[in-house]
Formats: C-alpha cells, sequence, structure tokens
C-alpha cells in the first residue's frame, strides 16, 4: 500500500469514529416537510432510491396522492378555495411553504496526487444552498447557490427552475436543465462520469500573423478561448417538457423528455438553440409514478427491476480564441507594438447514446454508451468521432456501508491522422454513511492508459447537508 492511500485510509477511520460519536441533528428542507429520513428519498445521499425517483417524477410530490397527507409542515394559504370558482374574476389561490425551504450542503476534501506534493486539506471544497418546494397545486421549484474552489479560488455557480405540474406526470420546467440521462450531481464518488467530460473544442490555439519588423513572414501568437468550451456535463438554461408513467400492473414505467436548450452557458455563445431527447423504460420495481403506499420496507435501496433508455442531443458550438504579443515595430524609431490575434471556430455536432440501470438485490449495476460526432470542433476542417461509455456497480454491503466500482473508456477517431490511444479510468470507492445526513467516501480516481499513468488521485471526501 503507498503513503499516500495509508494516510488517507489512516484519516478516514479517525473521522469516521470522530463523527459518529456526534449526533446530526439537523435535516434538509424535504425531510423537515415531510417530517422523514434522508433515506426515504436516497440510497445513500445524494444517489437517488425508487422511492426518490417517484417522489422527483411527480414533481417533488408524494406519489400516488400521499402528498396531503405525508405533509407533516402544512403550507401557508395564499387565497381561499373559492377563488377557484371565481376565476377568471379572481386570482388563482396558492401556497408557500410553511418555513423557508432550504438547506445547506457542505462538501470538504483530503486530497493527494500521485508524484506531485498537491497533499492536502481542501476545506472546504463547495458549499451550497438549496432550495426546493411547491407553489400550490401545479408548480414547483428547485434552487442552488454554489461556491466552489478551483485551483485555490472560489467559483460561483446557480441553478434555478420553475416547473408547471399540470398533471402528475407532466411538467414543464422552464430553467437550468439537465440534458444528460445519468444525473452527474447524483453520483456517489468525486469523479464524474468519464464520457460527461469530454471536451473537443481545445482551450487554446496557435494563430499567424504577419510579423511587422519583417524578420520573419509571420509570428505565432498562442491564442485562449473566451466562452466556455461545451461538454455534455454542463446543466444548461433552457426549457424541457417532460413526464413519466407507470407499467402494467403499476410497476416500472416510461420516462421521457423533450428539450431545447442555449448550448454554451447562461448567455449563449451564439445564435442557434440546441435540441435533445431521451426516452427510457423500466421492467419490474417500484412504479415511475410511485405506488398506493409509502415504502415501510427497511432495505431502502433494493428496488428488483432493469431500465433501458436512448438519448439524442444534437448542437452547434461557437468559440472565440483571442491572443496577443508584443514584438519590435519594423517602422523606424516606434519601439515595441502589441500584435493580436482572433479567431472563430464553429462547430456543428451530435450526440447520440443508450444508457441501462439494473437493480438485483443488493446490487446497482448502470452504465452509458455515447458517441459524438464534431464538424470542426478545431476550426482545421478534421472531424472528430468520439467514443465514451462507463459502467458503475454500486454494492451495499449495509445501509451504512456501500462500495463503488467504475471503469470508463473514452476514445477519438480523427478523420487525418493516427488514433489517439484510448483512455481508461478507474473509479474505486467505499462510502460510509455515517448518518443519514453525514457521509465519508474514501476514493481513488485512476488513468490506466499509459499517457495517464503517474497521475492517480486519491481522496476522503466529507459530505453533510441539513
Amino acid at each position: 500500500m503507498s503513503s499516500a492511500t495509508t494516510r488517507l485510509t489512516s484519516g478516514a477511520l479517525l473521522l469516521f469514529m470522530f463523527f459518529c460519536a456526534v449526533d446530526a441533528g439537523a435535516i434538509p428542507a424535504w425531510s423537515r416537510k415531510y417530517e422523514t429520513s434522508c433515506s426515504t428519498c436516497h440510497a445513500a445521499f445524494p444517489k437517488l432510491n425508487y422511492f426518490g425517483n417517484a417522489f422527483r417524477n411527480n414533481g417533488y410530490r408524494f406519489p400516488a396522492g400521499l402528498e396531503e397527507a405525508a405533509t407533516k409542515q402544512q403550507p401557508v394559504s395564499l387565497g381561499s378555495e373559492g377563488y377557484k370558482k371565481m376565476f377568471p374574476d379572481a386570482l388563482w389561490p396558492s401556497h408557500i411553504p410553511a418555513s423557508v425551504p432550504l438547506a445547506v450542503r457542505g462538501i470538504m476534501r483530503v486530497n493527494s496526487i500521485e508524484n506531485t506534493t498537491a497533499d492536502g486539506f481542501e476545506f472546504p471544497h463547495e458549499f451550497e444552498i438549496l432550495a426546493g418546494g411547491t407553489l400550490g397545486d401545479t408548480f414547483s421549484f428547485f434552487g442552488e447557490v454554489e461556491i466552489e474552489n478551483e485551483d485555490n479560488e472560489n467559483e460561483v455557480g446557480m441553478v434555478l427552475a420553475l416547473q408547471y405540474d399540470p398533471r402528475p406526470n407532466l411538467h414543464v420546467r422552464v430553467g437550468t436543465i439537465q440534458v444528460h440521462p445519468i444525473p452527474d450531481a447524483l453520483r456517489l464518488t468525486a469523479a464524474h462520469y468519464s464520457p460527461y467530460d469530454t471536451r473537443t473544442t481545445p482551450s487554446s490555439l496557435t494563430l499567424t500573423v504577419p510579423n511587422p519588423n519583417g524578420s520573419t513572414p509571420t509570428l505565432a501568437i498562442k491564442a485562449g478561448v473566451e466562452e466556455d468550451r461545451w461538454r455534455f456535463r454542463e446543466d444548461q438554461p433552457g426549457v424541457q417538457l417532460w413526464g413519466a408513467r407507470n407499467g402494467a400492473g403499476g410497476n416500472g414505467g416510461l420516462t421521457w423528455a423533450l428539450g431545447v436548450v442555449n448550448g454554451q452557458g447562461l448567455g449563449d455563445a451564439n445564435s442557434e438553440k440546441d435540441v435533445y431527447a431521451r426516452v427510457a423504460y423500466k421492467f419490474g420495481g417500484y412504479g415511475e409514478m410511485g405506488g398506493g403506499e409509502s415504502p415501510q420496507n427497511t432495505q431502502f435501496w433494493r428496488d428488483d427491476s432493469f431500465k433501458v433508455g436512448l438519448f439524442g442531443y444534437q448542437g452547434s458550438s461557437t468559440n472565440t480564441f483571442v491572443g496577443s504579443s508584443t514584438v519590435l515595430s519594423g517602422a523606424a524609431g516606434s519601439g515595441l507594438v502589441q500584435v493580436s490575434a482572433e479567431r472563430v471556430v464553429d462547430n456543428d455536432f451530435d450526440v447520440m447514446g443508450a444508457e441501462f440501470d439494473w437493480w438485483f438485490k443488493d446490487l446497482n449495476l448502470f452504465g452509458l454508451y455515447l458517441r459524438q460526432s464534431d464538424d470542426d470542433p478545431r476550426g482545421t476542417g478534421v472531424s472528430i468521432d468520439t467514443d465514451a461509455w462507463f459502467v458503475e456497480g454500486d454494492y451495499t454491503f449495509y445501509p451504512w456501508l456501500i462500495g463503488v466500482l467504475r471503469y470508463g473508456e473514452t476514445s477519438q477517431d480523427l478523420a487525418v491522422g493516427a488514433d489517439p490511444e484510448t483512455q481508461e479510468f478507474l473509479v474505486p470507492a467505499v462510502v460510509l454513511v455515517a448518518r443519514a445526513n453525514v457521509k465519508f467516501t474514501l476514493e481513488a480516481q485512476m488513468r490506466l492508459d499509459d499517457p495517464g499513468k503517474g497521475q492517480d488521485r486519491y481522496l476522503l471526501g466529507i459530505d453533510f447537508a441539513f
């Protein structure tokens, strides 16, 4: 065992024993509303179980008409029920949560990266303020303000969406949209799902401009991109129509989504809009819209079922590369001059893929394959096809102890030149749920391909919410 692994293992045990001696008293916003444990909706937060998925599919409400009976903190009414009969001569009544629907999540990490001196405490890595609730019978909302450490600088991110729920199984979401079929934000590890991280557009290009002093015909200037480069992982502003329904006998069922999104950031980089769609069917298990009773099974993570789905995304990206250099002028007595270079790279692309999700007793095996085809992501006239996939197995040894093992590959096929070597990712992890809202993760992030060797990362993650 390496010294880095030994240090992290010892730290994990000490921190686990310390936190197990402390009773975590506060609970997040949904738990306060229903006065129920986090395990009602989560196999291990933030990963959802069968009931959590049904709760989300019902517009953040208890399924099968159980919302009113399950709600312990009765909402504050905004208008009398009689106003419904008076509409349109009166405002349609609504309600707001009885208490401020906020929750806090903190993430801290202890990091060790192979062949570097980057061992240290990242306290905190991320701090989140979460909000979620319902506004009357047919509106719901979700929001998040996230402050994350990135290279020793704080970055602020925002998530905000208002959802219209005219029926329990039909929703129109306006605001922040997750376009990927397996939500990256619900993973158990610090490592992201590798196919979602693929970026075909480079972060910089070398541009040539005329040399003002004539010593050489041209100058080479390194130019960086101004806008964020597109990747499948990012949440996007847009509009989504989605829904779900139970299958035969109230088990399993269909989920689907259609959406239109910016494609590149809060202020889109071009006038084109991206479109996407996905559909999945679950065979067996708890209904996608829920059952007739609240779950009483203490094995809240089990849901013997198999889901398979297809998805597609079509979009366009625009990236502006800008750079400058100071050189000697060719004119006598002019001294130094600033030379600038700029280039706009437009790229059309599409993503197609498939997913699966299999729950069998204490094992959850799931994965995804995608193929991304880019017309000209580097402005060189060369197209790139990317194939990426991953498979993950989560095994629940005890409700508080989960083993995780993920393997993934990413390869790119350039139309001109030799193929780059396939990147191989391995992520083993152990998740310790000290309390329903306090979790520790001991994790390794490993590259198995030759170019990635010597860059393995080991970390201890500390995650809590209230």
